[in-house]
């Protein structure tokens, strides 16, 4: 028994920091710039993309803010300046 619990103790010390800089990569990962609007229910709470598909004034791309109708958290939908380097 002793055996096994100091396995997935090393087990669990050596996954840590590769778990924690996956979930670093996930979470400051750049927005995506797309051509046309994401599915209902693609994005989650709070992920943002940009979408030039030519509904906004020129200069401007939609921004388009994840949401959950479950949770009550509507998608946000609005035309935004370009941002730099996308």
């Amino acid at each position: 028994m002793q055996i096994a619990i100091l396995t997935f103790a090393a087990l669990r010390r050596g996954l840590a920091p590769v778990i924690a800089l996956c979930a670093a990569a996930t979470v400051c990962a750049a927005p995506a710039m797309l051509k046309e609007e994401p599915a209902k229910g693609v994005l989650r709470v709070g992920e943002v993309v940009y979408v030039d598909d030519g509904s906004c004034p020129a200069g401007e791309v939609k921004k388009i803010t994840g949401g959950n109708q479950k949770a009550g958290k509507t998608r946000l939908v609005e035309c935004v300046k370009r941002p730099e380097g996308l």
